[in-house]
Order: structure tokens, then sequence, then C-alpha cells
């Protein structure tokens, strides 16, 4: 059951969203603007970007340490922001017993930011190196090839990431047109506030109106409302772009809930659906569907098939069975609408509230028939952009959205005889079975490298599907370095359905290997193609498990520098388990301030206690345009070498509030059970035991000094531990 949207105005006109989840350990905050980078001033593209990131910098109220970055990392919250064309949202989550102090930073940063000069500059040097990075990111490439269908509005042709360029060198002229672009938008008319936790509804309105009436009363001023979309006459574009061949359909919608159900319908992998013909005719192994513009009045709806080769014929095939998809969804019945709202529902339920709240502002709120007719309507070929993307197509460099890429808009061959068009399969609920998680839940899982993975996943996805189709739960997932299968239904049921699992994954059929080998093949050209570090963190747990320590290096895409340092615990045990969290908590904050806000590396900094392949540790991350990864590395090992000064200054009080905030996570639990008990199973398959709450107490320290020392007493430096570098593709 997701909980209830309770709606309240404040007296200054801010709207504010309460949904209490009785369920949840943490609780969120997510404050949404209704404003973006189409409202930026055209001299200053990318502005609303910049002003998304400096206000973490520091507000009236609360600066330095006390700030809500910093406080946040001390205190093991989540927190982040995101910039969308006609909306924009900072969120954090935290405990509920610091989720006040929490919302007090969020609302001073945003109501009253500081846009300091020393801030805006650093700020764009983020944003320039995040700029740089993109320029290899396939999705935003792809995203950004899209856009060049439609004629308007004009605003999804234009530069919006920003760079050092666009933004200028007259820092004074961009801290005006930043307190300029706060003065216009951030009045209470224009914000809304989410907040969901374990609080009830009262508390949770108590907080609101004491933090969301921090903003200023609405002064009358409305964003200008966005351009409808406008298809141009082309309608297909061909993107020249390494990795595995996409073919993209794309369709202006209306927003609605409906637009969630029909991505659930897209992702159904049980027999008889579309991803299983796909899949069967092997043309396809995969569907992803995303929203890449969306305004109150209209949205494009992307559907992005993972195609099996480049051959053109290919796209014929995969485009007649996707509209003979279409045709056939126009004869579901309530009932199926219905089926397939409730998965929708379970899935959005097992997100975490934060999770939650941006699916709610920012993605695919919860599922619903509203809308759907229109959706239908809507869903034509003769709306019907097509995107293919491939490393052979022949295009001319086209400048758009601050990119170069080479784009053709020679058309292809739409429809295609040379298919089989079978009947697509619409499942129904089971009798008498219900979408409720039912009283047995089991977790079994095992190493696997990522070829393993990848086969196990082809073999067992027809089985999951019909298992939430007959209301239970069959999810195979990979974490940590760990395939884990879980179920969740009837002892019965669960009996039966692990032993066929169990089946498939020991003899996969040839089908499930092919297309095993396929996905593996596709999500290496992924890892290849994507952001550094998450290259770099999808290898840690093989690099983990397969050897005893030393320097790794990976080619990835981009010209940036990026690092991973994992320092395992020094010895198995709950006491050195507990000391590294604790000095984790410790370490974090300070490694931001003098390698991002000093330093200011790049675009990735990061220290925090990690856990990997059953090891415990603190995992170092830099990610960098400007440095190379050894001098990366060098930075991380100065730092190393100051921890002992840093626990040479942690006072007694604030050891002790580190020792409640971790006693006080051993009782915070999913409200999922299968999420619930995958946690469970990797605590009792790491090597160190859980800690206790007189493990916590009793740590000291003398004890932090010690968690990550080596036998020779010195902390770890290259060769021991884990460092993994990206080396340059040529």
């Amino acid at each position: 059951m997701l909980p209830a949207v309770h709606t309240l105005t404040l007296a200054n006109g801010l709207r504010a969203n309460i949904l209490h989840d009785p369920q949840a350990s943490r609780a969120a905050a997510l404050v949404h603007l209704n404003a973006g980078s189409h409202h930026e001033p055209q001299h200053f593209p990318g502005l609303a970007h910049l002003f998304e990131h400096v206000v973490f910098a520091g507000s009236r109220e609360f600066q330095g340490d006390d700030r809500l970055m910093m406080w946040a990392q001390s205190e093991g919250a989540r927190l982040n922001a995101s910039t969308h064309a006609t909306s924009t949202a900072w969120f954090f989550d935290m405990t509920p017993a610091k989720f006040a102090d929490g919302l007090a930073r969020l609302t001073d940063m945003l109501a009253q930011p500081l846009l300091a000069t020393e801030a805006v500059q650093q700020e764009v040097a983020v944003i320039d190196a995040e700029y740089r990075m993109l320029t290899g990111h396939a999705d935003s490439l792809c995203d950004a090839a899209l856009s060049l269908a439609f004629a308007a509005p004009a605003q999804l042709h234009d530069f919006h990431v920003g760079n050092r360029t666009a933004f200028g060198e007259d820092i004074s002229a961009l801290q005006q047109a930043l307190t300029d672009y706060h003065q216009q938008f951030f009045t209470a008319g224009q914000l809304t506030l989410w907040l969901q936790g374990p609080q009830s509804v009262a508390e949770l309105t108590t907080l609101a109106e004491r933090y969301g009436n921090a903003f200023v009363a609405c002064n009358g001023s409305q964003p200008a409302p966005a351009q409808p979309l406008v298809l141009r006459d082309e309608r297909h574009l061909q993107l020249r772009l390494d990795g595995s061949p996409r073919l993209r359909f794309s369709f202006p919608v209306t927003p609605s809930p409906a637009l969630t159900l029909l991505r659930q319908l897209l992702a159904d992998e049980a027999p008889g659906s579309l991803l299983d013909q796909l899949r069967t005719q092997a043309l396809a192994d995969s569907v992803q569907v995303s929203l890449p513009y969306a305004s109150a009045r209209d949205a494009i709806l992307s559907i992005e098939f993972l195609v099996c080769d480049t051959t053109p014929a290919l796209c014929a095939r995969v485009e007649t069975l996707f509209c003979h998809w279409l045709q056939q969804i126009h004869a579901l019945r309530t009932g199926h609408l219905q089926h397939y709202t409730a998965l929708a529902h379970r899935d959005f339920s097992r997100l975490t509230p934060l999770d939650q709240l941006r699916a709610r502002t920012l993605d695919f709120p919860p599922a619903a028939h509203n809308g759907w007719q229109i959706l239908l309507s809507e869903l034509k070929p003769e709306n019907m952009t097509r995107l293919w993307i491939a490393p052979d197509v022949s295009g001319q460099n086209t400048p758009v959205k601050g990119f170069t890429l080479p784009v053709s808009f020679k058309e292809w061959q739409s429809q295609c005889d040379n298919v089989t068009k079978s009947p697509f399969r619409f499942y129904l609920p089971a009798a008498k079975t219900s979408l409720k998680t039912n009283e047995s839940v089991q977790t079994t899982g095992a190493p696997l490298t990522l070829l393993q993975a990848c086969i196990a996943r082809a073999s067992l996805r027809a089985l999951c599907a019909q298992s939430a189709h007959a209301g239970h739960s069959l999810v195979f997932t990979c974490a940590q370095g760990n395939g884990l299968l879980q179920l969740s239904g009837s002892q019965a049921w669960a009996t039966r359905t692990l032993a066929t699992a169990l089946e498939l994954l020991r003899t996969p059929s040839p089908a499930a290997l092919a297309q095993g080998k396929r996905l593996f093949e596709q999500e290496q050209h992924q890892l290849a193609s994507d952001i550094a570090i998450r290259t770099l963190l999808a290898k840690l747990p093989e690099v983990v498990s397969s050897s005893s320590g030393g320097v790794h290096e990976f080619t990835t895409a981009g010209d940036d520098a990026a690092v991973l340092l994992f320092c395992p615990l020094a010895e198995n045990t709950a006491e050195c388990l507990a000391a590294t969290q604790i000095l984790a908590s410790f370490l974090e904050p300070k490694f931001f301030q003098q390698l991002r806000v000093e330093k200011n590396v790049g675009y990735v900094v990061s220290c925090r206690f990690h856990q990997t392949a059953r090891q415990s540790g603190i995992l170092f991350a830099l990610q960098s345009p400007t440095y190379s990864a050894e001098t990366l590395l060098g930075f991380i090992h100065t730092f190393i070498a100051q921890i002992p000064a840093i626990i040479d200054g942690i006072t007694p009080e604030a050891l002790e509030e580190k020792r409640c905030v971790l006693r006080e996570s051993l009782s915070a639990r999913p409200a999922d059970r299968l999420e619930a008990a995958r946690q469970q199973w990797l605590r009792e398959f790491a090597f160190a035991p859980p800690a206790n709450e007189m493990v916590i107490a009793g740590v000291t320290a003398e004890q932090l000094a010690d968690c990550l020392r080596t036998p020779d007493n010195a902390f770890p430096c290259e060769g021991e531990g884990w460092g993994i570098t990206k080396k340059s593709r040529s």
C-alpha cells in the first residue's frame, strides 16, 4: 500500500505534500522548483545548473562545516539535486531523529543562499569538469541527438549544462545573474515541499509549517509557460556512437500516471510479452523507458531497445513488432490495467522514501489508469521519431546542446514482412492470489563473475516475471559481487520455484546462454562508455574477489582520470567493523573539504564506508579532468597520512555522538521484506561478524587508529588494499 498524499498550503502560499510512511526507517525531504534550465537567461547558458550547485556552498544560518553538504556527510544522510528543463529539485534523507536539523539546512540554503564569490568560482570549475565528462557520456549524447527531431520548444536545442566559457570571466556579473534568478523564482508560489517518513501526519505537518515558511510569499510573477512540443518533418535520425547499437522510438505525450503503467507493460519479461518475442527472434535484449523532456503540458516519451546487431534490416523488424504490440494494447481490458498497475505499485513501494519522492516529482509517479486513453491516442506511428545509434553510422557533424554530434537524417525502411507477428500475451491476476507479500521469504546467493551473472539473469527472466504475475516474488540481483536469488510467497510455492530456478541456473538453455553472452558484451560496452568512476565501481567487486591487492587499470570513455582506493579492515572482527564505520563518518567531510572545496580536483570526491565482495572497509574515490591518476592516488595517500592527526582531534563528545548514530542504525530495517532479507544475507555472508550495541559502546579513539592499520603499523599505501585507476584509450 502506497502512503497517501496529504496536501496543505502554508501561510506564505507554499504547497506542502505530506506522506506518512509507517514502515520507513528513514525520512526524506524534497524541495521542487517550478523552473529549470529553460528559464535561465540566454546570455548565461547553464545558470540554472550552476545555481543548483552553488547553493550547497552555504546559507545565512548554516555555513562551513554546519552547512547541509558537510553536515549530511558527517551524519550519514544522502543528498543530491537535479536540474531539468522546466523543474529543479533538491533532496535528502536522514534518520527521523535528525530529520528536522537537515530540513532546517535544506530550506535555509534555498531561501537564503550566500552565493559567495569563492563558491561561484569553485562551482564553475566543477560544472566545467562535468561538461567535459558528459561529452563522452552515451545517454546524454543520445538525448541531445533526439532533440533535433523537434522544432519547438526552441530551448530544446540550447546549451544548458554550462561550462567555463559560457559563464565567462566576470564573476560579479555571474553572481548578479544568480541573485536575480533566485529573486525571480524562489518564492513560495513556485515551490513545493515534499516530506515522507515514519513520523505522523501531524508531526510532518508541523515540520512543513516550521521550515516551509522560510520562503518569501508569492510575488505574482510566474515562469513563462513552455512552448508546446512540435515535431519536425524528419522523423528518422542516425547517430554514430561507439558501443552496443540502440534503437529509440519517441513520442510527444501528455504527462500522466498512465506513462508508468505503459512502462510496466513494456518491461514485462513473461512468455508472450514484447520483450520475450524480441529476444526469441534475436532482435533486442532489453528496453529502457525514459522522459528526456517534461513540462506541465507535455513530455517526450522515449522507448529505447538495446538491439542484437547493427544490420539495417533489424530496425524495420523491431519497429514492426513494436507497432504490432502498440495496436494490441488498445484491446486491454480493465482487469489487465489493474493487474499491471498493481505490479507497478509493488515495485514503487520497494523504493526508499527518497527515491519515491524523486520519482513522484521528476520521473514516473505511481501508476494509474488516469490518462490511459489519451496516451493510446498519442502512441501512433505518425507521431513517432526513430533514432538509430550505432558505431558504423555515417553522419555529418551537427552542433546541438553544446555537443557536436555525427548525425544523419537518412531514412530507412520502417516496416518489414520478415518478422513473426504472434499474438502478444497480457496477464491477468491469478485466481485466489494477492500481490501482497506472503508468509515465506528466502534468500540464497553465491559469488558470480559478471558473465555468469548475465547468463543467470537471462535464464531466470521469464520465471521471475511469471512469479510476479502469480502474486509472488522471485528476484535475481547482484550485490557486492554476489548473485542473490530471493523468493517471497507461500512455502509450497517457494520450495517448488527454488528447485526450478536452481535447475535453470545449473543447465541454462542455448537461448539463455546466447542472451547472457550478448548481455555481457552489451554491459561491457556500456561500462566502457559510462562515467569513469561508475565503471571502476562496477569493476571493484571482481577485482577484490580475484586478487590480493595492488593497483589495477581499466580503460573508460572520456579524458578524465579516475581512481578508487579500497582499504579493507585490519582484521575481520565486529570491533574493527564498528570502528571503521565510525572512522569513515569522521573522514568523509574532511576528505570532501580538502579535495573538493580547497583543491577542487574535479566532479567526484568521495570517502565512505563501503562493503564489497565480502570485504568491509573505507573507499576513496576521485575523478578529475585536470590531474593524472597517479596524482589523484597521491592525494589520497597524503590524506591517509593525516588520519592519525584527525583521530587525535576527535573529542569524547563527538565520538559518543557517532556511537549513538551507529547504534540507531542497528534498529533501522527496510520496510520491504525482500530488501531486509537481502541485507541480512549480506551481513551473514561477510567475513566480519556484525557489530552490536555492546561492541559499538566500547569503540575508543585507540580502536579508530587501529582499525585500518596494517601489520607493520603503517596506514594503507599503494599495494595494501585495492587501487583501481582509469587508463587512457590510447
